[in-house]
């Protein structure tokens, strides 16, 4: 059996439903069906290919959370070439750096801020096209090509990508150094696709709700859920009452979100009266959720919420906590709501310790996956890839747990592990503490310099609304629970906390006021 392509899976899969409602934006009230978006999609990548796009070139794309943003990454797509994602979030330095490092032939962009990186971009490479979308209240200089229908065409012959060509190139940063390029295949993607088709059961009569960056893990379930001729919903950024409102008004029955998102729609539900007994699955990533909050949004939403964990060089997928997981755990150990869940179909999962041992006796070690729809390295970074991918294994650079039951727990970041006086302090573990606390809506725990015990513990709290707490009082509810290094040192009440641009919080904002006057960032 000849191996299925992105481009294969994409493009033959939506055929199927024609005039069923595929896309609604719901900030215009804009729906488009199946046959639509077909259309609109080969007629911009026949567009595209008027610019000399095809299998190998590379575009990257700048668009909001819109209806645009989904034909235009499609069309990328449907015409061989490589996408090169633009969170519009990015901040200029790391769309420059970017930019200089994927070397686009195209850029298309609906994005005010990133537009003078683009332009510069431009101006200093020969040949470089930069493409306009209309419809986005953006005056763009007169150096760019502004898209049109009118010169759209669909009648062309696309080219057709082979199984080993490169379809994606998603850069991540996470919340440490310089953006790597991680490179999907368009064998990876079908894989993934097909795997998270099956993770996923969704049908033509789900209506799934968007509102975190299309770009990002978003993404990968929007195409699962146009796979299987579902209804998608799109909302340009976040907001409680917009999202509620969209659920009460459409009936939608899926969602994907991070636990943020879910904190701030239990707050917005308890001042308001919604019904979202329409909800059967809320999919949730980046982090467990406190036990509290999971308590009311059981108490809100049902027994409906679905943890994933993974990674962009994983194409999201790793491991699943399922809904059945989280109603057997709720009611019998609630200790296995902390874990991310068990592997995804396909997926090998192993603990490795720092001596490079990885048999049934370690208990706590790096976390490295083993899967078909694994990424084949970093773009333009072979020591990097050398180094994260060996013998068929991705390194996460996580360290984590397995209990008997072979749900996976996620200790921490090797990066973000704290030594205090020779202890090795885990992040996260400080956190589940923290978190605990009846007056604490999320916390973060770093390290911070320290003369005598090198790093010291040290911890930012967002209390809950019309909660309060003080110091002395969290640093006492921590003593009661926790071995004594682990006790924070430092407590920083917050209003917010600084997020990345996929809802996880930014821990490297959080540490530069403290190391950036520092030599030395490990003791």
């Amino acid at each position: 059996m000849e191996t299925m392509t992105y481009q294969d899976l994409m493009f033959n899969g939506v055929r199927r439903f024609d005039h069923q409602p595929a896309l609604t934006y719901l900030e215009k009230n804009e729906t488009i069906s199946y046959k639509e978006l077909q259309n609109r999609v080969d007629r911009i990548a026949g567009y595209l290919m008027q610019l000399g796009a095809g299998v190998g070139t590379h575009i990257a794309m700048s668009i909001p959370n819109s209806i645009e943003s989904v034909l235009f990454s499609r069309a990328i797509g449907r015409c061989g070439a490589v996408l090169v994602p633009l969170n519009n979030k990015l901040g200029v330095s790391e769309v420059d750096f970017i930019l200089a490092d994927a070397e686009p032939d195209v850029v298309i962009i609906a994005t005010s801020n990133h537009i003078e990186s683009v332009l510069e971009y431009q101006k200093g490479t020969a040949g470089r096209i930069v493409v306009g979308i209309p419809g986005f209240a953006i005056d763009y200089p007169e150096e760019f090509i502004i898209f049109n229908w009118d010169q759209t065409v669909s009648s062309v012959k696309f080219p057709v990508a082979k199984p080993d060509d490169t379809a994606l190139i998603s850069y991540t940063g996470g919340t440490t150094g310089t953006p790597k390029g991680v490179i999907h295949s368009q064998k990876n993607l079908a894989v993934g696709l097909q795997t998270a088709s099956m993770e996923y059961p969704y049908d033509d009569q789900d209506k799934v709700l968007f509102c975190t960056p299309l770009v990002h893990s978003a993404g990968v379930l929007l195409n699962r859920s146009l796979l299987s001729g579902s209804h998608v919903y799109i909302l340009r950024s976040f907001q409680p009452g917009a999202f509620l409102h969209a659920v009460q008004n459409e009936g939608i029955t899926s969602t994907f979100v991070v636990p943020t998102i879910i904190y701030r729609l239990i707050d917005e539900a308890k001042e308001k009266n919604y019904d979202v007994s329409s909800l059967r699955n809320i999919n949730y990533g980046s982090s467990p959720i406190s036990p509290e909050r999971l308590k009311e949004a059981f108490a809100l939403f049902g027994p409906i919420l679905r943890q994933q964990y993974g990674m962009t060089e994983c194409s999201i997928l790793i491991a699943r906590l399922t809904k059945s997981d989280h109603q057997w755990a709720y009611k019998n150990k609630r200790e296995v709501l902390k874990s991310c869940g068990k592997p995804c179909l396909g997926t090998s999962i192993r603990l490795v310790d720092d001596h490079g041992n990885c048999d049934q006796t370690v208990r706590r070690g790096e976390i490295i996956v083993k899967a078909p729809y694994l990424s084949s390295g970093y773009y333009k970074r072979p020591e990097l890839t050398e180094n994260s991918f060996r013998d068929g294994w991705f390194y996460t650079g996580d360290i984590g747990e397995i209990d008997d039951s072979g749900f996976l727990y996620i200790v921490e970041r090797k990066k973000d592990m704290i030594i205090s006086g020779g202890f090795n302090v885990y992040s996260v573990e400080v956190e589940r503490v923290i978190n605990q606390h009846p007056a604490v809506d999320m916390s973060a725990c770093i390290g911070v310099p320290h003369s005598d015990w090198g790093e010291a513990v040290c911890v930012f709290v967002v209390l809950r609304k019309d909660k309060s707490c003080s110091k002395e009082e969290l640093i006492r509810f921590c003593k009661e629970r926790t071995s004594s290094y682990m006790v924070p040192k430092e407590v920083h009440f917050k209003a917010s906390l600084p997020l990345t641009m996929i809802g996880k919080i930014d821990k490297k904002k959080l540490k530069e006021p403290f190391w950036e006057k520092v030599e030395r960032q490990v003791h």
